[in-house]
């Protein structure tokens, strides 16, 4: 049983990471790697850039230069941590919230000509499996 899910598991996430590189993101005026970001600071709320890294499984230099481009486009903005005086929080804008719904509804848009060719018992699966998906993810931020 282990090993079963096991090998769900890993099926589960490289199935995730194929679904994203097989989306379409050409037009968008973000990266990916940009767009989990904000994706991020939607989620959770103002973050940390050492938070942000670590959440992102990334350096914080590389968070940071994501960041400042961002800040630089408008998406984001920067305030003084009122825990630390020498630490930034990085918050969404209302622009960066815009944009970030402009490019989840363009990723949807993107597959809907696969996904109106499923039966609706398929469509009905991907549903339940999402939400599946959605209560793993609360239990875990619940745990943490």
């Amino acid at each position: 049983m282990e090993e079963d899910l096991n090998e769900l598991g890993e099926d589960l996430v490289t199935t995730a990471g194929r679904v994203i590189r097989w989306v379409r993101t050409d037009g968008f005026t973000l990266s990916l790697a940009s767009a989990r970001i904000l994706a991020r600071l939607n989620d959770n709320g103002p973050s940390r850039i050492s938070d942000l890294a670590a959440r992102e499984r990334s350096s914080q230099p590389t968070i940071t230069n994501h960041v400042k481009r961002l800040e630089a486009a408008g998406l984001v903005e920067r305030s003084a941590d009122p825990s630390d005086a020498r630490a930034w929080l990085i918050k969404l804008t209302a622009q960066g919230d815009e944009q970030l719904l402009q490019m989840r509804h363009a990723l949807g848009a993107n597959v809907l000509p696969y996904l109106s060719k499923l039966p609706q018992r398929d469509l009905k699966a991907l549903r339940q499996g999402i939400e599946v998906m959605r209560r793993l993810m609360a239990a875990d931020r619940v745990n943490r």
